[in-house]
């Protein structure tokens, strides 16, 4: 009775032990992971500070305003002294005086024209906005893919200790039958010893197995940046990973036109747009250089000014000051012509940058189809081989028990028959992934 009572509150336990983890999917896993990421709170962080400069430059046209208060004292002192007038000696007594002084000042001052390089300035600040926006938005969607990846191999490991567990129940049962056989007679002790060793060999590979989906969890909480000793149940719900032969051939099917997909990827991949606005922001501070260079800046100024050696006789002195002026550089030692020459510079580098990149995208898409079309021949050509191990295995087994067959057939047929099963989980889940690595080249990866 204290038996079955033990057994009970231990079952109990592993009950609510499993209850208490946490379940993570693939769209909780990214959700936490962007959540998580330090470069993702940063870019957000200096998309915000972009925001502030795009302001400050539109406050660049409004005139500026500014206030001034001044107090002084000072001190003049003379020695006594003696001079001659007219031959008459006059003494010039010491004199040691200080002197208060008051001020306050109204001033404003404007640029009205510089070749609407301050209007530039405004749409500079704005593409360097769309530039951090796209930043943001990149990060993010590599945050995805990298978990997407850790989230499916952890599912292909999980999976293939599912198979091990399975493979290591069989040949426990095929060891049982095989003491029954040796208990009436039909087999000897050395079969016993012989299938002994390969549920010991098993029993290490399910450990193996066991081990590299722990490691691959640690890989998933890693790509989330999130706790590693969270004790957590991968679940399949998000996605769909039930494919019949059909759903893929049609997925191959539909990502057979490279080319296409290579027009969808410059229209939709962030690394394509980021460098695409970088020759946008080039082509506005040439824009800018260029004004700098060739065009004067005029500028209006104003001032307001009171004064007095005593604050109540503040408004007694006031001064009224309003003016243009005009400046252009005549020589700056070749400053302004070098940044210009350094902005075109700089664009054609950015130019030859976006071609080297369309040729990129138009491998990595490549490959990633060859990719994918390797993975549906892998799958259909173990779907086929499956069907043999198993009857193999069936065959054998049914030998061995009439005593046409030997052990060794048995166990061959077995390893053979699990072998295949883990390299089928292995090419199903590299198609699932070879999808969605195709799909984050095409810039279309989504959760």
């Amino acid at each position: 009775m204290n038996k079955y009572i033990l057994l009970a509150i231990f079952f109990l336990s592993n009950a609510f032990s499993v209850q208490a983890q946490e379940i993570i999917d693939l769209n909780k896993a990214i959700t936490t992971a962007i959540n998580n990421n330090t470069n993702v709170s940063n870019l957000e962080k200096t998309l915000e500070i972009q925001k502030l400069s795009t302001k400050s430059a539109k406050g660049n046209l409004i005139p500026s305003l500014d206030l001034s208060a001044r107090w002084s004292r000072n001190n003049t002192y003379s020695q006594g002294s003696v001079r001659f007038e007219g031959g008459t000696p006059i003494a010039v007594p010491e004199q040691n005086s200080w002197i208060n002084g008051f001020g306050l000042g109204l001033s404003t001052q404007v640029t009205l024209f510089n070749g609407f390089s301050n209007l530039k300035q405004i749409d500079l600040s704005k593409e360097n906005e769309t530039a951090a926006r796209i930043n943001l938005d990149k990060t993010k969607y590599d945050i995805i893919f990298n978990v997407t990846s850790a989230y499916f191999d952890l599912l292909k490991k999980e999976k293939i200790v599912l198979v091990n567990q399975d493979n290591l129940k069989d040949s426990q049962s095929q060891l049982d039958k095989i003491k029954e056989y040796m208990n009436v007679g039909k087999k000897t002790l050395a079969d016993v010893y012989k299938q002994d060793v390969l549920v010991a060999q098993n029993e290490l590979a399910l450990e193996r197995s066991i081990n590299d989906f722990n490691k691959s969890k640690v890989d998933l909480l890693l790509a989330m940046n999130d706790d590693m000793n969270k004790d957590f149940t991968i679940s399949e719900n998000s996605v769909d990973i039930n494919l019949t032969s059909s759903d893929i051939q049609n997925i191959v099917e539909r990502n057979s036109n490279t080319e296409a997909l290579l027009n969808r990827a410059l229209d939709k991949r962030f690394d394509y747009k980021s460098t695409l606005q970088d020759i946008k922001i080039n082509k506005v501070q040439i824009s800018i250089d260029q004004k700098n260079l060739y065009f004067p800046t005029l500028s209006a100024f104003s001032n307001y000014n009171l004064s007095s050696s005593r604050i109540e006789d503040l408004t007694g002195l006031r001064t009224f000051q309003f003016g243009f002026q005009l400046t252009y550089p005549i020589f700056q030692g070749f400053k302004l012509d070098n940044k210009r020459q350094t902005s075109e510079l700089t664009l054609r580098q950015k130019q030859d940058d976006l071609d080297q990149l369309q040729q990129q995208i138009r491998s990595e898409i490549k490959k990633s189809y060859l990719d994918l079309q390797t993975a549906k021949k892998q799958i259909e050509i173990l779907n086929r081989n499956l069907v043999s191990a198993e009857q193999d295995k069936l065959l054998s087994e049914e030998n061995y028990r009439v005593g046409v067959g030997t052990l060794l057939d048995v166990q061959l047929a077995s390893t053979k028959l699990n072998s295949l099963k883990i390299d089928r989980i292995n090419a199903y889940y590299d198609f699932l992934l070879a999808e969605r690595k195709l799909n984050y080249y095409t810039g279309e990866l989504s959760y």
